[in-house]
């Protein structure tokens, strides 16, 4: 292997967070046939995922499904989501966007992450909860026990000054958001071949990652796909931009 190589391996995990095949073991992996469940669709609440749906943002019967698998922790992710949060203002309800957590093994606090989105979730502040934790991303990835759980709940309480901090630090700890988790990246695994983050899909068909250099390479190739996903539709592929927003590091 010569030296460029290596260098286009070292930057290609510093965008990504480390795009590598994860071994974290999922207690439910062995008891839930996943075949039963199609993953290019919003998949309902039922007791192999907690009871807790897909989370969706706009038309939850749209022809076109963007699919984001997502690392908490992951500071690709934490980068891409405000050029994806532009698309779904731009495409409004012609695209259902949505998210589940795939959190990789060797990122300490991913897990954990993810709990808190869906323990903020609970009151109805998931896509806020999850916006400010990569926004604020810098403060919690070192944090343990205690000290990440107060910075969870204040991030919490900057979303959400009325909502009920006691139960969201109870929540965090709750079972079945432990099954959402778990499906999550279950369902990524075994039925989309995921392996690393970020990782999207259009109706089933993953965004080739290959030839990505930067963030907004991701951001325009998802947009492309949308397009292309729309066209063949029959719907119009062009995106609204009156609701256009500036994107920023």
């Amino acid at each position: 292997m010569n030296k460029v190589t290596v260098a286009v391996i070292i930057i290609i995990t510093a965008l990504f967070g480390g795009l590598v095949v994860s071994s974290f073991l999922q207690k439910q992996a062995d008891t839930i046939d996943y075949s039963q469940y199609d993953s290019t669709k919003i998949i309902a609440a039922d007791e192999n995922n907690g009871n807790v749906a897909d989370h969706v943002r706009g038309k939850t019967d749209s022809s076109v499904v963007l699919v984001e698998y997502a690392d908490m922790q992951c500071p690709g992710c934490a980068s891409v989501m405000p050029r994806i949060s532009e698309l779904t203002k731009l495409y409004g309800d012609r695209v259902a966007f949505i998210f589940r957590s795939f959190p990789i093994q060797g990122h300490k606090n991913a897990r954990a992450a993810s709990a808190a989105i869906e323990s903020a979730s609970r009151q109805g502040y998931f896509w806020d909860m999850v916006e400010i934790m990569y926004s604020n991303r810098a403060g919690w990835i070192n944090l343990d026990g205690s000290s990440r759980t107060d910075e969870f709940a204040r991030l919490f309480k900057t979303v959400a000054p009325d909502g009920d901090e006691e139960k969201f630090r109870s929540d965090l700890s709750d079972e079945n958001i432990e099954k959402k988790i778990n499906f999550d990246y279950a369902l990524g695994a075994n039925n989309d071949k995921i392996t690393g983050t970020p990782a999207f899909l259009i109706n089933g068909k993953a965004i080739d990652m290959t030839e990505v250099k930067n963030m907004d390479d991701i951001r325009n190739f998802v947009e492309d796909g949308i397009k292309n996903a729309l066209k063949e539709a029959g719907l119009p592929s062009e995106p609204n931009y009156d609701s256009i927003v500036e994107v920023t590091e």
